[in-house]
């Protein structure tokens, strides 16, 4: 069975991207502090990609619309939230002439170029080299050798008695591609981040919004409890 997520946050009565790591494939938030007739209780489906709503609101003073609830299928309060990064993200090109020896990375932005030995990973937009991966952990090297930005990458930690190879990118790749300094906190959150982002609208500032989260991520028969 996938994991489940329970918690409670304050409204600032902006969106809210809520980390769950993982896209709910169920979810239901309570808004404690609902006024009349507003959203109280928002239930989420959101399997195989078709995502609906349920909206449970909140009794008026003489109860009449305590049992309405109302399918929203677009323009809803809940949507997924899926960032592999966040923060500062370079832009960069790649240029795979003559091989692996001379597989070159140059920073858009002359002054983005890292250190040797900073740790990167690259953003996927345009479409990476053949043989680099997103969200992969490289290794600066020869950042003091080209001028421009230039620089070379290698998947060998530049510990002490390693080798470190040149990564052979395989293509030029197709821009625009970037990439995210790990190595410098003060500039970058690589966080990312997977769950759902809630409207400004569902809630007001300094609302008390609960919920719970339950990814499912496979199916399950009633006569297979023996695996829940």
């Amino acid at each position: 069975m996938g994991q489940i997520k329970t918690g409670k946050f304050i409204s600032t009565g902006e969106i809210v991207n809520l980390d769950l790591g993982f896209i709910p494939a169920y979810a239901r938030f309570l808004n404690a502090m609902a006024a009349a007739d507003e959203v109280m209780v928002l239930e989420y489906f959101n399997q195989n990609g078709d995502a609906s709503e349920f909206w449970h609101y909140a009794a008026d003073a003489g109860g009449a619309v305590a049992a309405i609830i109302t399918k929203k299928a677009t323009d809803g309060y809940v949507s997924e939230y899926n960032s592999v990064s966040v923060g500062a993200q370079k832009s960069c090109t790649f240029d795979d002439t003559d091989g692996a020896a001379a597989d070159l990375i140059t920073c858009t932005t002359a002054s983005d170029v890292p250190k040797n030995g900073d740790v990167l990973k690259f953003v996927e937009s345009g479409g990476l080299p053949t043989n680099l991966s997103e969200l992969t952990n490289y290794y600066v090297i020869d950042s003091e050798v080209y001028g421009a930005g230039t620089f070379r990458v290698s998947t060998v930690s530049p510990q002490k008695g390693t080798t470190q190879t040149v990564k052979d990118f395989g293509s030029d790749g197709t821009p625009a591609n970037y990439f995210i300094n790990v190595s410098n906190p003060g500039a970058v959150d690589v966080r990312g981040g997977k769950g759902v982002s809630l409207a400004a609208a569902f809630s007001d500032d300094s609302d008390v919004i609960y919920y719970f989260a339950v990814e499912a991520d496979r199916d399950q028969n009633l006569d297979d409890s023996a695996n829940w």
